[in-house]
């Protein structure tokens, strides 16, 4: 199958190119390195790898590669071919990968696990065949259908046994699967379809190589590169600090990068470049054909004429039909390498003091790889070719620098502990880009402790902690200040309260070291809208915590005070306070007089209210009182005689209870205009109130 055909060049290479980011497998056989070998490999921290090859051809001549299952597709996402002196890249071809589901529905069979003896057969009706048959003559026909029948068996159980029918010479024949021996299809295109889809289901099951031919076309013998990107591991950086005795002395950084050769095929004398940046990658099944889903329509079928009328028409109709064409674009992206910078010669030297180490670092491990930019990338690019063979790994020097740092202590809350950490405070001074990894750091010769160095740009500080601090004690108090109304003002009928909140947290240090003075960095969080107040000057702000350097002598202590404060507006009710509260802040000088006499007006209208609401709660409790007594006397009065002069008493009694309710009525709805007239009247002033 012909990808894509590369167009002549008139000066320069030709190429066939196929865009993407996944890539050529390492699954090569021997002589495809030796002809064809990697030269350059660049590998980037999101898992993928870039690979180049380079060989040589003579006249028409064509490049074989070799790519596992699996990976093929890869391939044909990202494949570039060049032919550098002149020719032109004719296409690649492979085998396609038929979908197996397919095959099994052309077919007739459901899925792989379907495909048995009587599947076959029943979905092969019409198909000429011969069956052997245990016991029998084989059996020369067609299959008419496979069918199932309940039979008797010697014990006298009833089971299911699947019979299968064919028409012969002599008519009818069946015969049950279990008595089958053998079966042959007369069909040869049959056979060979078989053979296809039982070679495809087996190719499911195990990795193979697939080949893909790359054809070149011209004259002479032509320098040919293969440019694709593959799946890789991501590869690693770890370094080395050096700290010297004085801090006036620099710092040595030392780093190594790891790499895994996780391919088939050895890198020997490659150029290799390690890139920070995360280029987009994922995976397309290209390999496999796809097909489209169209629309199923009926089949016309003409119907016989028949008289019919036509309505008068009114006007001609446009019916133009429009066309649509399917255009393909395919981008070519320049794939590059950046130049190099700088380089130095390594030197060899002995390990002994702080000072001879670091010299000795300096001079025996230069690095062996030079930083570089190309556009938004940083990368590193060894400077000498380097060989890693197949399945191996590699741990290769990328830079030896001084740099910028001093010896500090942290401490940092919720680390758990009296003791602060053993720290280094450094800058990277250099022009590098330092990648996340593991630090190994030695005081000398010594040991000192491990630790974790995140991304460091150009120019920027870190701290970084790989030991505890045992001659230093850190002693942490909070005081949580409790709230306290700074100032209330009303504005549209309510409260405006200003709440001022404190927490001061204090750091108290001690300093058991007699030789040594100490630096120590301590954290604090940050309360996010909280001013920020100290008795200390701030060093530097995180994004979630204060740093303060506190300088603290051999022997010596040493105390840090650190406010947070911040003050918070709330809306509130007017009726959320009392006029003793209000009087109380007026007094404090949380509340003006102004305020307080606003107060004092709401209060005084809210208590002629709440009067009138106590009369009108009075009437309605009498209205109860006496509508119960009714009650209670009219079930008296069902027990006693008419002409009784109890009964003419509970007829006066009634009677009294009648006038009281005729009173109560017009006084409660009088009231109560009163209360709504004072409630309006109440309402209106509160709206009125903007006061400070």
């Amino acid at each position: 199958m012909t990808l894509l055909l590369g167009p002549r060049s008139r000066r320069g290479a030709a190429a066939l190119l196929i865009a993407g980011t996944a890539g050529l497998p390492a699954g090569l056989a021997s002589a495809q390195d030796a002809d064809f070998p990697v030269t350059a490999v660049t590998l980037y921290r999101s898992g993928v790898g870039s690979f180049e090859r380079e060989g040589a051809v003579t006249g028409a001549d064509s490049i074989r590669l070799q790519a596992s299952a699996d990976q093929i597709d890869d391939l044909l996402k990202s494949l570039v071919v060049l032919d550098l002196d002149g020719g032109r890249v004719g296409g690649v071809t492979y085998t396609a990968d038929e979908p197996v589901a397919r095959l099994l529905d052309a077919m007739g069979v459901g899925s792989p696990d379907q495909l048995t003896l009587t599947s076959i057969l029943r979905g092969f009706k019409g198909s000429a065949v011969r069956i052997g048959v245990t016991g029998r003559e084989p059996i020369v026909g067609r299959i008419l259908g496979v069918d199932s029948r309940p039979t008797r068996d010697a014990a006298g159980e009833i089971t299911t046994r699947n019979r299968v029918s064919l028409m012969s010479a002599e008519g009818i024949v069946t015969v049950f699967d279990d008595e089958i021996g053998s079966v042959s299809f007369d069909d040869p295109e049959l056979r060979a379809d078989f053979d296809t889809l039982l070679a495809s289901l087996a190719e499911q099951r195990t990795e193979r190589n697939r080949s893909l031919d790359i054809e070149l076309l011209g004259d002479g013998e032509r320098r040919v590169r293969a440019v694709y990107t593959q799946e890789t591991p991501v590869w690693k950086t770890s370094y080395r600090i050096v700290m010297p005795a004085d801090d006036s002395e620099a710092v040595r950084l030392q780093g190594w990068a790891i790499v895994e050769n996780t391919t088939d095929s050895d890198w020997h004398n490659v150029s290799l470049s390690l890139v920070a940046g995360r280029p987009v990658g994922f995976t397309m099944p290209l390999s496999q054909p796809l097909y489209a889903p169209r629309q199923t329509l009926p089949v016309p079928v003409e119907i016989a004429a028949a008289a019919r009328t036509f309505e008068r028409g009114r006007g001609g109709v446009d019916r133009s039909l429009a066309k649509s064409e399917l255009e393909q674009a395919i981008a070519a992206d320049a794939m590059g390498r950046g130049a190099r910078v700088g380089g130095s010669d390594p030197e060899s030297a002995r390990f002994f003091s702080s000072a001879e180490t670091s010299a000795a670092m300096e001079s025996s491990f230069a690095a062996a790889a030079s930083a570089g930019e190309s556009g938004e990338v940083f990368f590193y690019r060894l400077d000498d070719p380097v060989s890693v063979g197949r399945r191996q790994s590699a741990m290769l020097p990328i830079l030896t620098e001084s740099i910028e740092g001093r010896r500090v202590s942290v401490a940092s809350p919720g680390a758990g502990g009296e003791h602060p950490m053993l720290g280094l405070e450094m800058t990277n001074t250099s022009d590098l880009k330092l990648m996340p990894g593991p630090v190994s750091v030695y005081d000398g010769t010594a040991f000192a402790g491990d630790a974790s160095l995140g991304y460091v740009g150009a120019g920027e500080d870190r701290l970084i902690a790989f030991g505890v601090d045992l001659d230093v004690d850190i002693d942490r108090r909070t005081t949580n200040g409790q709230e306290r109304i700074e100032q209330i003002t009303i504005r549209d009928g309510l409260f405006i309260k200003r709440v001022f909140n404190r927490v001061t947290e204090t750091v108290s240090i001690e300093n058991k070291d007699q030789g040594r003075d100490r630096t120590v960095i301590v954290e604090v969080n940050a309360l996010d809208g909280w001013d920020l107040d100290s008795s200390e000057p701030l060093y530097e702000t995180t994004s979630s915590r204060h740093r303060f350097a506190v300088d603290v002598g051999a022997g010596d202590e040493a105390s840090l005070d650190v406010t947070q404060s911040r003050s918070v507006s709330t809306r509130v009710a007017i009726g959320s306070f009392r006029l003793d509260q209000m009087v109380r802040y007026n007094q404090r000088g949380s509340v003006s007089d102004e305020v307080l006499a606003a107060f004092r007006g709401y209060a005084e209208r809210q208590a002629a209210i709440t009067s009138l609401e106590t009369q009108i709660a009075e009437l309605d409790r009498e209205t109860q009182r006496i509508t119960a007594d009714q009650n209670r006397v009219r079930g008296l009065m069902g027990a006693v005689s008419r002409q009784d002069d109890l009964y003419a008493r509970y007829l006066r009694m009634l009677a009294s209870h009648e006038d009281r309710l005729e009173e109560i009525r017009p006084l409660r709805a009088e009231t109560e205009a009163d209360r709504a007239a004072l409630q309006a009247a109440l309402d209106a002033y509160v709206r009125s109130l903007n006061v400070e």
